[in-house]
């Protein structure tokens, strides 16, 4: 979401790359509760906000602050959260590739809103929740309670 490079935010956390990279990984044994601390702090600093698990949500990522973001702005973040390629997407969603590319693009001249409306209601199939901003945080993407980022 922020345009960093895994180099830049192992940097910005203060850990190594390599560090990093095994955090990243799926069959991780625990990870090393300092890095994580260092960040979610990073992330913290350059303005995202790690969204906890509830009682009636799972976890997610917003903005840090409302910046004017529409829910189709978080379609990649939403898309990269369940870990599909843009053509698992379009596979799920009946949506040509080229079509959500173009969604994914900050610099949209429209929406395709009935493409941008089935892809919402796919995403949300498979557990994700679209954040709307709030006057103190900027919109994000969660996904629903019982769902994981790796299923």
């Amino acid at each position: 979401m922020l345009g960093l490079t895994q180099s830049d935010l192992a940097r910005e956390a203060m850990i190594t790359r390599s560090v990093l990279l095994g955090l990243e990984q799926p069959g991780r044994k625990l990870p090393d509760r300092l890095a994580l601390i260092q960040v979610r702090g990073a992330l913290l600093r350059c303005g995202l906000v790690l969204v906890d698990v509830t009682a009636t949500e799972g976890e997610g990522v917003r903005w840090a602050t409302p910046s004017g973001k529409a829910w189709v702005d978080c379609l990649r973040h939403a898309r990269a959260m369940l870990d599909y390629t843009l053509d698992e997407l379009s596979e799920a969603s009946g949506v040509d590739r080229y079509v959500i590319a173009r969604l994914e693009r900050a610099q949209r001249k429209r929406i395709n809103e009935q493409s941008a409306s089935r892809l919402r209601e796919v995403l949300f199939e498979k557990g994700v929740i679209f954040l709307h901003e709030e006057a103190d945080l900027g919109a994000g993407v969660r996904l629903r309670r019982g769902f994981r980022a790796d299923s």
